[in-house]
């Protein structure tokens, strides 16, 4: 199933559940950004950007993912250099300690990226660090099929 909005794209894998949504913005000046949040699981409501309530629930064949937007000053700058979205993620690049909170056989990575003018971060978590050759897998097979399009014009996200 293709799930898109926002200028976000994925064509779900069997067995993940993919949702892209906005916050509203707290102030009047702040501009919403999309978050993309895919897992293994059943994805729970009220999900934090980073997977917090739904990081909590997943078992150790799980994985989520999140694709998070940041505004236009990140654009290209030293945390957000040019580049594209990961499609392949080295299994050793997980880490117990790369977690947003710590929890148990969990392991986390991050990685900060400009594509197509939007800023980005990258923040997957694996319910297994022991099984994190397999786990990488499946999180590649969503990144795989994720589009960023082209930055919209002002007014428009």
């Amino acid at each position: 199933m293709r799930v898109e909005a926002h200028g976000l794209r994925a064509d779900t894998p069997i067995g993940w559940e993919v949702r892209i949504t906005r916050h509203l913005p707290r102030e009047p000046e702040d501009v919403s950004k999309p978050v993309l949040h895919a897992g293994t699981f059943p994805l729970p409501e009220g999900r934090g950007d980073f997977g917090s309530r739904a990081v909590e629930v997943m078992g150790p064949s799980d994985v989520f993912v999140s694709l998070l937007e940041y505004g236009d000053e990140a654009v290209n700058s030293a945390l957000f250099s040019p580049g594209t979205l990961p499609r392949r993620i080295d299994p050793d690049r997980f880490g117990t300690n790369r977690l947003q909170r710590w929890i148990p056989n969990q392991a986390g990575y991050q990685d900060f990226f400009t594509e197509n003018g939007r800023a980005f971060c990258l923040y997957v978590v694996i319910g297994s660090y022991g099984n994190r050759e397999e786990l990488a897998r499946r999180a590649d097979q969503l990144l795989a099929t994720i589009k960023i399009t082209s930055a919209y014009p002002p007014g428009i996200l």
